[in-house]
């Protein structure tokens, strides 16, 4: 019943509906409206009934209620969308009776409204440039977008630039357009696929890019002019021009630049070589350790190359005093001061050394002498020396065995105001004594000990020396000359020789270091000859001969950096270069650049030269030479003939002992052991 009201009341809505809008001008006949409402049923109309309901057939030829359109769409969203809207279209035109036997009667206007009605793509309701097509859905729409778009009405474009979701691919630069991107290629590529940068291989595009000697070589994105090493492509110029490596701190120590390269060099004359990298400075190692024990109450006597005294004492005692001193001496030194003792410029006493025998000088208002007796004593062997002044006379004594006895018929020093004042130096002269009876050099390498001057004990000099290390002296020693690697000595020798000139040396050498000069000769801040140990590997090391820097002649012997001592020959002359060694293998350059050399060391020779023992002097630069390095060692070296003397020397670093060498090891233990240490 109630289907049949709801149906009665639609049907009535449709009246009232259609009766509202029919044409102002015009208004249906009561036959012809009849016929409207009344529609006919067609002959296959059971058939269609049967029939799921047709759009075209239900609504446009025919007027169809809510019902039937729901059995039209067979679903709720999609009637309840459309048949508000079917209504309203049915408002919209004119509705007129047309043939039944053609569809042309129906107003192409109206069948338009109402077919678009349930089409959710008409109106096109997507955005038209991210958009390819509209899919119609129940009461719902679908936009399916291009390439490159996004969104409910395709309207987001993608970036695809930024988007992880839509990578776009490219393995360089990318910008994004409307719908798409565009990948793009840094300078010195070309795009490949329109994704993919690919390098441009500019050697090959222009052959000629680089001006010889340069060589191009690819890069990625670019190209280099390659110049040989140590020079740089200028590409203003075309040329290779030479890099200044050294502004760019490529060395440790001293840099110089050269044409195409660089020097580094370290000052061996700061304890410091040329590292295997050859741009770093590294320490130079000890390759033979010594025992260089020292004693604090054993006093060094050489402690001043200047030969002035080490130690300066002053005694005030009663007139009658009379002048007396004890010590256990030790020395290798043939000649030096031991003790000098004064009670004015006219009355002083010298007790010193000469060809290793004791040598007494004095002079005072009464007489002077000079007397030397006893045998030698430079044994390096301890011998106690005493002195004393007796009623008439002055006696040596050496290890309690009189030596001496001088004739002395007055007191050897004048008293004062009933006081004797007594100045005693220890090695070496007052700054202003030279007028001692015999000249004598008064540099004196020994040592002394168990001192007792004027009968007064140690005079407190035990206090004065035990934190002074320079003045302390090695517990053992041994013959030679002893460099530490802290200076270098100077000669003036002539080596002229019958209108030429010879350079012939012999020498013992036990380097302690492996690196260091043992001989050169300087001319004007350059070294046109020397000889120095030069670092082979760790604790190997092996002697080489320069020549203005270049190494002539190189000995190998497992003789160096070795506890016994090496004998090494070097002749020079303006043709030849020989050296020999025992135990060694010699190897030379070759002839014409060793002729080439020896013919530029002629030329020098014919010059003032310097000679140095141990090192280069500070002024001449490090370029002049590879090694600087002072020699660590000990050695004995003789130059044409004449063994040099250290304290001979024109000047000598202080710490060089010109006469003794501490050993290797100690040659037995020693009762004062617990108060050693190290220098």
């Amino acid at each position: 019943m109630w289907r049949t009201k709801r149906a009665l009341g639609e049907h009535l809505a449709c009246l009232v509906l259609l009766v509202t809008l029919v044409d102002a001008y015009r208004f249906l006949s009561q036959n012809t409206a009849s016929q409207f409402l009344s529609r006919q049923r067609r002959a296959n109309s059971l058939f269609e009934e049967s029939k799921k309901g047709n759009l075209e057939r239900e609504c446009i030829e025919e007027l169809c209620n809510k019902e039937e359109a729901r059995e039209i769409f067979e679903n709720h969203p999609e009637t309840e969308y459309f048949y508000p809207k079917y209504v309203a279209c049915l408002g919209s035109h004119r509705v007129g009776i047309n043939s039944q036997d053609s569809d042309s009667a129906i107003p192409s206007d109206l069948r338009t409204c109402v077919t678009e009605i349930s089409n959710q793509c008409t109106p096109y309701p997507c955005y038209k440039e991210g958009s390819e097509s509209c899919v119609d859905g129940q009461a719902s729409f679908t936009c399916v977008c291009k390439p490159g778009w996004k969104g409910l009405r395709c309207e987001d474009d993608i970036d695809e630039c930024r988007d992880p979701e839509f990578p776009a691919g490219c393995n360089q630069k990318c910008q994004n357009i409307p719908g798409s991107f565009h990948c793009m290629c840094e300078d010195g590529y070309f795009i490949n696929d329109n994704i993919n940068c690919v390098d441009i291989n500019e050697c090959l595009l222009y052959p000629s890019i680089c001006e010889e000697p340069a060589k191009c070589v690819n890069t990625p994105g670019m190209y280099e002019c390659q110049c040989p090493p140590g020079f740089k492509y200028n590409f203003t110029s075309r040329t290779c021009n030479d890099v200044d490596e050294c502004e760019l701190n490529v060395c440790d120590g001293t840099c110089i630049n050269t044409v195409g390269s660089y020097e580094c060099h370290c000052d061996g004359r700061q304890g410091l070589r040329l590292a295997q990298d050859h741009r770093y400075c590294e320490r130079i190692p000890v390759c033979v350790d010594l025992h260089d024990f020292k004693h604090p109450e054993m006093l060094y006597l050489g402690e001043q190359f200047a030969g002035l005294p080490v130690i300066y004492l002053r005694f005030r005692l009663p007139e009658n005093t009379k002048f007396a001193a004890e010590f256990d001496f030790r020395t290798f030194d043939p000649e030096g001061v031991v003790l000098y003792a004064e009670s004015s410029q006219d009355s002083w006493f010298m007790l010193g050394l000469r060809g290793g025998r004791i040598e007494v000088q004095f002079k005072n208002q009464h007489t002077f002498k000079v007397t030397s007796g006893g045998k030698a004593i430079n044994d390096g062997q301890w011998h106690v020396i005493s002195v004393d002044e007796l009623e008439s006379s002055i006696s040596v004594k050496i290890s309690k065995e009189a030596v001496m006895s001088i004739n002395s018929p007055e007191s050897l020093f004048t008293s004062v105001n009933g006081k004797l004042e007594t100045k005693v130096y220890i090695a070496g002269l007052p700054n202003r004594t030279d007028n001692v009876i015999k000249p004598i050099n008064p540099r004196l390498d020994g040592c002394i000990r168990g001192w007792n001057l004027m009968n007064q004990g140690a005079s407190g000099v035990k206090e004065v020396i035990q934190e002074k290390k320079s003045k302390h002296c090695f517990v053992y020693v041994e013959r030679g000359s002893f460099f530490t690697g802290e200076g270098l000595a100077y000669f003036n020798i002539d080596y002229s020789d019958s209108g030429s000139w010879n350079v012939d040396i012999k020498m013992n050498i036990r380097p302690s270091s492996s690196t260091g000069v043992i001989f050169a000769l300087v001319h004007n801040n350059t070294v046109p000859l020397s000889v120095a140990v030069v670092t082979k590997e760790e604790e190997e090391a092996n002697l080489q001969v320069f020549l203005d820097g270049v190494s002539v002649a190189t000995l190998d012997s497992l003789m160096l950096c070795y506890p016994d001592q090496l004998t090494v020959q070097l002749n020079v002359t303006p043709t030849e270069i020989q050296i020999t060694a025992n135990s060694s293998i010699v190897s030379y350059m070759k002839s014409d650049a060793l002729q080439e050399a020896l013919e530029r060391l002629n030329s020098t020779m014919q010059n003032p030269i310097s000679t140095y023992i141990g090192g280069i002097p500070e002024d001449v630069p490090l370029p002049a030479t590879p090694v600087t390095a002072f020699y660590h060692g000990c050695m004995d070296i003789t130059v044409n003939g004449q063994q040099l003397d250290f304290d001979e020397a024109l000047s000598k670093h202080n710490s060089i002992k010109s006469h003794s060498c501490p050993p290797v090891s100690a040659p037995e233990s020693h009762p004062d052991a617990p108060h050693l240490h190290r220098k």
